[in-house]
């Protein structure tokens, strides 16, 4: 066992601190794990006490006895530091440090903790906190807390749920409800201040746990985006859901404000969309937390969530129609039963009914016996149709009457695992919601947070499978190895002129269009002439990002006067406007196909972040982008595409036509952008042409916001 394993499945524990005083956090844990049926040892330290909890107690820490897994230190904030060294003279691997007053308050907590975490890598041992509410495994009945609620309760549930969380309060209301509705967690673990264990390493142990099938994180933040996103992708692979509550969203952006990618990648909009590109599923209340991981509890065993098609089936038509409205704000489709499916229901059901979706059984079919029993045909034929993802049923009504009768079908329905089933019966007896429960399906009391619940676990159904694996199978082919390129010399805050962009991109390796730099009206025409006819002229300045806005563009210049006088007119242009003028670039003209913005940037959390969306003046009038971090291979780039609402729409991106082009090039520009050495920085293509024959940059900007010290 690792130090992290025995700290938070111990066969031992030492709890320094613990008395019988009344309010005592330590005998309070002591206590409970004496309550709860711990079997492990337990070794209350204290100077004079010959039990605490009926452990018996040993005087100081170098009198425990050899192999002591993990130590709870329930002292205040000054002895914190000093404990920890003794632990480690003792041999105890890893601690939980409850106490406050560390850097949440003030100088000298900020002193105490920064000593804490002196002391913590000078001797190694790990620690939980401080801070921090501590750990709860109720597998083994290990209550390394002092949660208040759990002295109201005198068995603790388990299940596969685990909840690791930087808000000890949150967790433990959460764990509390949780058991309340019959479930609870597998563990509770609270990080506290981090000064060694972060969130980051307790998701990853409980990841990895075999016990654990669904994990839950509360966060306010993460040190290490790059290892939580391996974390999320180790999930995935795994098959376990992880639901992320993320609060402490602010405006600061990931990116330089004078691009466009400044005004599109705030540090939510990237949260939400590395989230939901690594498979996470975000919720935004504690509330939403518990019943989603009360869904998917109930769920274990039976094939994930895939699409978002559902069939509403009741017995009033107001009910329905509302479900409908809610599963439109949930992103979720209430298709259009068939003309066979509907064929097939109607002897299923009473003559007044509707076979429509959604699906209206009426009263009548409650009432009368014959057709209770034909609630199995209903539902088989739904199942069968292959038109539905997903059934909601809203039976309340018939619960309290029936509850055998109508939740049997369902419950059966629902073990067979060929439809998902979501169970909304607010008014239902108790006899028929534990019927439900008993055979591990969660019932909703709410109907609005079902359909959000079902929009939340559901993705999109992708028909075209055979695009996706022509596009896989060609883009290999088109990527090229990036070459590094000599790179500019920049200060923090610098803007790179567009021409240096395209010198930068050509030495790399990438399809760019010619151009060169013009210094004079004759020298704008020779070069125009020598690129050949049409070209386009952009004016070249330091305080200028946005050309096509303040009219330092021109379009088609089609001969050598033309090229003479909208060089002396950008001139003039920019200097009406007050800004430099480095010179003009002449530029061959656009290859036609589609064009999407491509940008990279460096993230302060995530690090290396690539972003796609429409691109050339459509940019910021559609906002329409997506997220992944860097690097990207050709399944992930693929997928960074089809999130783009306006993938295979009308003048959006055709995967079948041009999907290869393009998923070659995000791929070998995210290899690209992971190379580039500065700390924060926005490297932006606006527009790149994609055709199916080639994917080519036609305008750059690199705007560095901060170099390495």
């Amino acid at each position: 066992m690792t130090p992290l394993h025995r700290i938070l499945a111990p066969r031992s524990v030492a709890i320094v601190g613990a008395s019988d005083r009344e309010g005592n956090r330590g005998g309070t844990a002591a206590a409970l794990m004496r309550r709860f049926g711990f079997a492990g040892d337990v070794y209350p330290v204290h100077p004079t006490a010959e039990t605490v909890a009926g452990y018996p107690a040993v005087r100081s820490i170098a009198e425990l006895p050899a192999g002591v897994d993990v130590a709870i230190i329930g002292l205040g904030a000054a002895n914190v530091a000093g404990v920890v060294r003794e632990l480690h003279a003792a041999g105890v691997p890893g601690a939980i440090a409850w106490a406050g007053g560390f850097s949440e308050n003030g100088p000298e907590g900020e002193r105490l903790q920064a000593e804490l975490a002196a002391v913590v890598r000078e001797t190694g041992v790990r620690l939980i906190g401080p801070n921090c509410l501590g750990v709860v495994n109720t597998a083994i009945g290990f209550t390394g807390t002092f949660a208040t609620w759990l002295r109201g309760t005198d068995r603790l549930l388990t299940s596969g749920i685990a909840m690791v969380s930087q808000s000890g309060g949150l967790a433990a209301n959460a764990h509390a409800w949780s058991q309340e509705s019959g479930i609870g967690f597998r563990y509770m673990i609270s990080t506290g201040n981090e000064v060694d264990l972060g969130v980051v390493d307790l998701l990853e142990t409980v990841v990895e746990d075999p016990g654990t099938e669904i994990v839950l994180a509360y966060l306010e933040g993460v040190c290490d985006g790059a290892r939580f996103v391996a974390m999320l992708r180790r999930a995935c692979e795994l098959g376990k859901p992880v639901l992320v509550l993320k609060v402490g969203h602010s405006a600061a952006s990931a990116a330089a404000i004078a691009a466009h990618t400044g005004a599109l990648a705030g540090e939510t909009r990237v949260w939400d969309a590395l989230l939901e590109a690594e498979g996470a599923v975000q919720v935004h209340s504690v509330e939403q937390l518990l019943e989603t991981a009360g869904y998917l509890h109930g769920r274990a065993g039976l094939p994930p969530l895939r699409g978002r098609r559902v069939v509403i089936m009741g017995h009033g038509g107001g009910a329905g129609v509302l479900a409908s409205d809610q599963c439109a704000l949930a992103g979720l489709e209430v298709p259009a039963l068939s003309a066979g499916t509907r064929a097939t229901l109607a002897p299923t059901m009473p003559e007044i009914a509707s076979t429509k979706n959604p699906v209206d059984l009426t009263p009548e079919a409650y009432v009368q016996e014959k057709w209770r029993r034909q609630l199995s045909s209903t539902l088989a034929a739904v199942a069968a149709s292959g038109e539905a993802d997903v059934l909601l049923t809203q039976f309340s009504v018939g619960e309290i009457v029936y509850p055998a009768e109508i939740a049997d079908p369902v419950i059966d329905l629902h073990r067979k695992g060929e439809l998902a089933v979501a169970v909304y019966s607010r008014g239902a007896t108790a006899e028929a919601v534990k019927r439900y429960t008993d055979a591990g399906l969660h019932v909703f009391d709410d109907q609005r947070v079902a359909v959000e619940t079902l929009g939340l676990l559901t993705r999109p159904v992708r028909t075209d499978d055979e695009t996706a694996r022509a596009i896989l199978a060609a883009a290999p082919g088109l990527v090229t190895p990036v070459v590094e390129p000599v790179l500019p010399t920049v200060s923090s805050g610098d803007v790179v002129a567009e021409h240096e962009v395209h010198r930068l991109l050509a030495e790399a390796g990438f399809d760019v269009l010619r151009a060169e730099t013009a210094h004079s009206a004759v020298e704008a025409a020779e070069l125009a002439e020598k690129l050949g006819f049409p070209v386009v002229l952009k004016a070249l300045s330091p305080q200028i990002t946005h050309r096509a806005a303040v009219g330092l563009v021109r379009l088609g210049v089609a001969d050598r006067e033309a090229a003479s006088q909208a060089y002396e007119e950008l001139a003039a242009r920019t200097e009406a406007l007050g800004a430099d003028l480095l010179g003009v670039l002449v530029q061959q003209s656009a290859v036609g196909g589609t064009e999407l913005l491509v940008s990279g940037f460096r993230d302060p959390v995530f690090g290396p972040v690539v972003s796609c969306g429409a691109g050339g003046v459509a940019t910021e009038l559609i906002d329409d982008v997506s997220f992944a971090s860097a690097p990207l291979d050709e399944a992930s780039a693929l997928a960074l595409l089809r999130r783009l609402r306006t993938t295979g729409k009308s003048k959006g991106l055709s995967l079948e036509d041009a999907g290869a082009q393009a998923v070659a090039f995000l791929v070998r520009f995210s290899r690209f952008v992971e190379t580039l050495p500065w700390p924060g920085f926005v490297l932006e293509l606006n527009p790149v042409s994609v055709t199916a024959e080639r994917a080519v940059a036609l305008d750059g900007l690199l705007v560095v916001s901060e170099v390495a010290s």
